[in-house]
């Protein structure tokens, strides 16, 4: 009994970081696990690791898994342990504590990340793009912002300071006076209070620029109360944008076809969010990291349905 003990424990440490078993039939497969195998092969072709450092393409895969699966970062990497196909997407084993501080290094390259899968764009035939990518003969950008709703958490004061300021524009004094009366702890989620079509709303807005084929080319994040009129995107070309934001010479105002056409397609980006945005972390940064991380997903996705629709001898990948 005692040799058989010390047997197992010998074949044990000698159980290899990361065993792969045959993947199930893709017909077989949930929606997540059939995203992860279509996905994967695009990834590994971007060249992303000049940019992320050698390696760290596992953690993005990573933190992809935590989008798609609305987990943590500790189930995130059990998933690798349970599920065959998490396994093969991500490749290895990395502890929680390395993933957590990874979001720290992608936050300072975020904006490039977005843009080398932006440049999946240009490895599509122009036939096959989208309609919306043919109604207009100019350098074109669709603008709009999303609120990103946060837990208000607790009471506090600076959450009923910012209630209170609400109702006092819109005149209700009554109102504004009992509420800064309330709260008294400090609130978790960074964030800030606005109203929209008369409903209050905490935390976040994304303000996504998106080209008139339909891929992502930048987001830029702020609390909630950021007026569109403020925003200056730093891409140029023509924007077209909804009555929210500021019209100039470079921001046109949606009123007119092919324009009223091409800003209903924005929506689809805006849903897609909708579908898997979470707080992901209680500061701005934290959140920042994963809704460029969501960008880089869609890019990819609409690069794939493109290509689903272009000839299979015309492809730039075999799916």
């Amino acid at each position: 009994m005692g040799v058989e003990g010390s047997t197992m424990a010998r074949t044990l440490r000698h159980i290899p970081n990361l065993m792969y078993y045959p993947l199930p039939p893709i017909e077989d497969m949930p929606w997540r696990e059939k995203w992860l195998t279509e996905i994967k092969p695009v990834l590994d072709a971007m060249d992303l690791e000049r940019v992320l450092g050698e390696g760290a393409l596992v953690y993005l895969k990573l933190l992809i898994v935590m989008v798609l699966y609305s987990c943590s970062y500790r189930d995130a990497v059990k998933m690798v342990n349970v599920n065959v196909v998490v396994a093969w997407f991500v490749g290895r084993k990395v502890g929680k504590s390395t993933l957590h501080d990874f979001v720290g290094r992608l936050y300072g390259v975020r904006k490039k990340l977005l843009e080398i899968s932006f440049k999946l764009e240009e490895k599509c035939l122009p036939s096959y793009l989208p309609a919306s990518a043919h109604l207009v003969d100019f350098m074109a950008w669709l603008v709009d912002s999303f609120l990103l709703d946060l837990p208000p958490g607790k009471r506090s004061v600076e959450t009923f300071r910012e209630k209170a300021e609400l109702e006092r524009r819109e005149g209700n004094l009554e109102r504004a006076r009992k509420l800064l009366s309330l709260g008294r702890t400090k609130r978790r989620f960074e964030g800030r209070w606005t109203k929209k079509r008369g409903v209050s709303h905490y935390g976040l807005k994304a303000v996504a620029v998106i080209s008139v084929s339909l891929f992502v080319r930048s987001i830029t994040v702020k609390p909630a109360n950021f007026s569109d009129k403020r925003f200056k995107s730093p891409l140029k070309g023509i924007k077209i944008a909804d009555r929210g934001f500021s019209p100039s010479p470079t921001q046109l105002i949606a009123r007119e076809k092919p324009f009223t056409t091409l800003r209903a397609h924005v929506e689809f980006f805006g849903t897609y969010l909708n579908a898997f945005w979470r707080p992901y972390g209680t500061t701005t940064w934290r959140n920042d990291v994963f809704l460029h991380v969501l960008g880089v997903i869609y890019n990819i996705k609409m690069f794939l349905a493109i290509q689903r629709r272009t000839p299979p001898g015309r492809r730039a990948v075999q799916l």
